[in-house]
């Protein structure tokens, strides 16, 4: 791969870190191993063209068009975040890149977290109750359970310590596995015709080409009746002979009853709001991982423009140090946003950040 751009000071470090790391012979073939087979990958997922977007995590593919800091910046991070040793020259590349840029090329904690504890043989689940607790459900019996609690919490803690986390707390319980949480044979049956519906309601707006429908079937937790939402797009002109469609087809469907909800929806911006999604679930990995930040609470709007992130902190806005605060959270997301890897995902789109006290009084 040519070099297109003159040496940044990025790139002058990454030199002086090839110059002093001093691996024995067989470190080295598997630094070269790794560089090439993570180049590999990012020229085959170049050509297939078929980038996934997930919900918790969304880290996209990188594609060859990264320029030569950019794709030297993704294998060491990938190489050396996390691990022991880091040299004297790693220590100053590190310090060049942006906190949330280092997180975008980690993955989720919570992935990574289940991950140490799957592959050490224990049986658990992992999610969160809510702000920055991390749960751990362990499965098994009660006596399983005594004997690896304060193991699974020393590794999950291990994981944390290794990234330099110290925002996250984390909670051990058994998890119990009740009779009655299995679902009824009347809850299957509801479920069972809700899946019947969507189904045929997929498959005749796709007849018709309109693949930007959005239909989503589900049943009300107490009747069992069946709720069903259709988005619409505002662009489009045949909304009357949609309705009608999905009026026929769930009259044709089932018997039950159910209750049609039809919204419109934005395409451009809905478009807009999964190109966001990754670089907001590094800003949420990011300021919820560090106590520094003291961040409870994140969400965001697309509509109206501009895009807009609201930050919630735990600090009163009567602290003499809140505007300071309020400004260091909003420049961390801001250096991230102005950095080429971000624009490559955000474009050009406007944005907008305000963060919150905890008596909700904006503070930046």
């Amino acid at each position: 791969m040519k070099k297109q751009y003159e040496d940044t000071d990025l790139d002058i470090s990454l030199k002086k870190l090839n110059a002093d790391l001093l691996w024995k012979t067989k470190q080295k073939q598997e630094l070269k191993k790794r560089i090439i087979s993570d180049i590999e990958k990012l020229e085959s997922q170049e050509r297939n063209k078929n980038p996934i977007l997930s919900t918790r995590i969304k880290k996209v593919s990188l594609i060859r068009k990264l320029t030569y800091s950019g794709i030297a910046l993704s294998i060491l991070l990938g190489l050396f975040i996390g691990s022991a040793f880091i040299s004297p020259a790693m220590a100053e590349v590190m310090s060049k890149i942006p906190y949330l840029n280092k997180v975008l090329h980690t993955k989720d904690i919570f992935i990574s977290i289940q991950e140490r504890l799957e592959n050490e043989g224990y049986k658990t689940r992992i999610g969160t109750n809510g702000d920055n607790k991390i749960e751990i459900r362990v499965d098994g019996s009660e006596q399983y359970f005594q004997d690896v609690r304060k193991d699974v919490e020393e590794t999950a803690l291990e994981v944390l310590r290794s990234r330099e986390y110290d925002g996250y707390t984390i909670k051990v319980i058994k998890n119990k596995v009740m009779d009655e949480e299995k679902p009824s044979p009347e809850t299957i049956k509801q479920y069972e015709e809700a899946s019947k519906v969507q189904r045929a309601l997929d498959q005749e707006l796709k007849k018709h080409n309109y693949h930007d429908v959005i239909t989503q079937v589900g049943t009300l937790n107490n009747s069992g009746d069946l709720i069903i939402n259709i988005g619409i797009p505002t662009t489009e002109k045949d909304a009357k002979k949609i309705k009608e469609l999905v009026q026929n087809v769930i009259t044709k469907e089932t018997d039950q009853k159910y209750t049609l909800k039809f919204n419109k929806i934005n395409l451009k911006i809905r478009e807009q709001e999964n190109r966001w999604g990754r670089v907001i679930s590094t800003i949420i990995d990011g300021l919820y991982s560090k106590k520094e930040y003291q961040v409870n609470g994140f969400s965001f709007s697309a509509h109206p423009q501009p895009m807009t992130l609201y930050i919630k902190t735990t600090i009163s806005s009567s602290n003499r140090n809140s505007k300071q605060h309020g400004i260091k959270i909003e420049d961390t997301i801001r250096e991230f946003l102005e950095s080429e890897e971000a624009k490559k995902i955000i474009k050009e789109d406007e944005y907008k950040i305000i963060v919150y006290s905890k008596d909700k009084q904006q503070i930046n």
